[in-house]
C-alpha cells in the first residue's frame, strides 16, 4: 500500500488493474486496534491489574469474537478460572473507547470476511469523524484506495510466492550468481506444485 509502487506497477503493467490483498487490509485494521490498546493501556499505573491484563491478553481483542473459546483455564493474572469470553469482557470494562472501537473493529472485520463491500465502505464513512486518530488515518488510507479494494479478489498465491523466494534466500545465506538463485526457485516451486501445496 506504499503510493509510489502504484504508479510503478501503472508503467510497467498499464492494462493491469491494481487490487490491494485483503491480508493487508486485516493488518492495517489490527495494527490500529493495536496501538489504541497500548494507548489506553498505558494510561494506567504499570503495576496495576489493568495494566498488565491488557498487556498479557492483547491477542483476545485482535482475535474474531466468534471464534473465541469458551472453556474456561486458571488465568495467574486475575486468580481466578475464566473463559476468553469473560477474560474480554473484563478487558473492555476498563474503557469505553476501547469498547466501542472493539465492536466497530468487530463489524467491519465481519463485513470484510463477507465481502460486503458497501456496508464496510458506508461504516467507514460514517465513523470518520468520531473514530480516534489512529483509526482515522487508517479509514482515509482506505478511502483513499477504495477503487483498489476488490473484497471477492486476493493475491494470496503471490504473497506465498514471494514469501518462498524469501525463505530460499534466507536458507542460502545469498547467492553469488543469479541464474543459480533463479534455478533453485523454479525447482522449490515446482516440487510444492506436485505435491499439491501451491
Amino acid at each position: 500500500m506504499f503510493s509510489p509502487y502504484y504508479d510503478i506497477a501503472k508503467k510497467r503493467f498499464p492494462k493491469a488493474k491494481s487490487v490491494l490483498d485483503r491480508f493487508h487490509i486485516i493488518q492495517h485494521l489490527s495494527r490500529a486496534r493495536n496501538r489504541l490498546r497500548i494507548q489506553i493501556m498505558n494510561r494506567f499505573n504499570r503495576k496495576s491489574i489493568e495494566y498488565k491484563s491488557l498487556k498479557r491478553y492483547w491477542k483476545l481483542i485482535q482475535q474474531d469474537s466468534r471464534k473465541l473459546s469458551d472453556k474456561r483455564f486458571y488465568r495467574p493474572t486475575f486468580r481466578l478460572h475464566l473463559t476468553n469470553i469473560e477474560i474480554l469482557e473484563m478487558l473492555l470494562s476498563y474503557s469505553q473507547e476501547l469498547r466501542e472501537h472493539y465492536k466497530l473493529y468487530q463489524i467491519l472485520l465481519f463485513h470484510f470476511q463477507e465481502k460486503q463491500a458497501d456496508h464496510f465502505f458506508g461504516l467507514i464513512e460514517k465513523t470518520l469523524s468520531i473514530v480516534n486518530p489512529i483509526f482515522q488515518t487508517v479509514f482515509r488510507t482506505f478511502l483513499k484506495d477504495k477503487d483498489k479494494i476488490e473484497l471477492p479478489y486476493s493475491n494470496a498465491k503471490l504473497e506465498t510466492t514471494n514469501n518462498l523466494v524469501k525463505v530460499i534466500k534466507r536458507n542460502a545465506f545469498g547467492f553469488r550468481n543469479f541464474d543459480n538463485f533463479k534455478i533453485r526457485i523454479l525447482i522449490v516451486w515446482n516440487i510444492k506444485k506436485r505435491l499439491g501445496k501451491n
